[in-house]
Parts: C-alpha cells; structure tokens; sequence
C-alpha cells in the first residue's frame, strides 16, 4: 500500500511539475527587447548596431531574432561596401591626365558602384519583407519601427545617394577624359596639366572641370558614409 501510495503521489505531482517547466517567459522577453532597443536609441547607435552578446541572446528568447532582422541587413550592406574601397581610393583625382589615365578604371568603378547599390537595394527588400511578416505586440511596434527606421531604411536611403554622387563623379571624370580622348592633336597632358591650343576647346574644357570641382563637397560627404558602411579593413 505504501508503494501504491508513492506512485499516486508521483502522478500527482508529474502534471504540477510539467505546468511548471511551460511558464511563459515572453512578457520578460518583450520587456528586455525593448530595453535594449531604447538603450541603442538614447546612445544613438545604429551603424554599425552592436551585435547580440550571449546574456542578451538568452535575456531575449526568440526576440534575438527579431534584432536580427537588423543585423542581418547591416551585415549584407558592409559586405556590398567592401568592392567600394578601390572605387573610394581611384576617385582621390588630382588632375586631367591622372583621369586621362583612368578612364577604364573609372568606367570599372561605376560598374562596381551600380552591383554594390542593387545588393544594399535587395538587402533592404529582405530586411522590409521580415518586419512585415512580424506580428509585433502594441507596446513593441513602435519601439523596433524607430530603430528599424534608423539602422535600416535610413543607412540603405544613404547608401543609394552616396553611391550616387560617387557614380555622377565617374561619370563627369570620364566627361572629360572622353574630352581629352577626341581631341588628340589640340589637348596635350604635361606634368599632370592639360595644354590645350585651342581658346573654345579651352572654354569647355574648364566648363568639364567646373562642373567635377563642384561635387567635392558632396564626394566627401558621401566618400565618408560608404567607408563608415565597409567598416574596419580587414
């Protein structure tokens, strides 16, 4: 009797047991998220976004992959950033016959400039199709949208326009260096400068010139965005 007692109270007890081990940890893990998520918005870190460490991964449960959806998409733009060091190094010019020189370069850049947007583009087009297939609680929606603003449809907004203006430098350098190219006999390149005999050719020749002069700020600008996009050389 004693043995049937025992295993009536083991029977008893399985169920309590197994209640216990199916407790809902989701409002925890939702309170977690969004304190990370508002902790990365007070610092105003979003490129690159600090990956998960292993307490986060755990503090968060199936919230990790959420924060994912971001990561992943910071990921894909710094690999599609990669190729646009050469491009960043090439357009340093200093003169018409160093663009003379790199008129296949620069066409090869423009190229290059051209894959690595339509990978950001794409990028962002998985990274847009993730958040719409989440079914976020109220509380947390709004939290992620605003840092899903700034870590992804932001950086891949400025990736577009940095690539851009790097792609409209291009293209004004190979202006001229085609410029250069159909008049042989009238432009002549010396110790970096561009002899030319001719006052009209001149005339547009130093409109060419103007016209690339007038995009340093916005090649800074956008020479600063996509290196920070690469981030460190490895």
């Amino acid at each position: 009797m004693r043995l049937l007692r025992a295993c009536a109270a083991a029977l008893v007890l399985g169920p309590v047991l197994m209640l216990g081990a199916c407790v809902n940890k989701e409002p925890q893990e939702r309170a977690a998220f969004i304190q990370l998520l508002q902790t990365r918005a007070a610092q105003g870190v979003f490129l690159p976004l600090p990956p998960l460490g292993g307490p986060d991964k755990d503090a968060l449960g199936d919230y990790a992959d959420t924060y994912g959806i971001l990561t992943r998409f910071q990921s894909d733009m710094a690999a599609a950033a990669q190729p646009l060091r050469e491009v960043l190094q090439l357009e340093a010019l200093q003169s018409v016959e160093q663009i003379a020189q790199r008129a296949g370069d620069l066409r090869a850049a423009r190229e290059t400039l051209a894959a690595s947007e339509r990978a950001v583009r794409e990028a962002r087009e998985r990274a847009d199709k993730a958040r719409s297939e989440l079914e976020l609680p109220p509380d947390l929606a709004p939290v992620f949208d605003g840092v899903y603003d700034e870590a992804v449809s932001a950086p891949a907004a400025d990736f577009t326009q940095a690539a851009g203006r790097l792609d409209a430098v291009a293209r004004h350098a190979l202006d001229i260096a085609d410029f250069v190219a159909a008049h042989p006999a009238e432009v002549t390149l010396r110790d970096g400068q561009a002899q030319v005999d001719k006052p009209s050719l001149q005339r547009e020749l130093n409109q060419r010139l103007e016209a690339l002069n007038a995009m340093a700020a916005d090649l800074e600008s956008a020479r600063g965005f996509l290196a920070a996009a690469a981030g460190p050389s490895s």
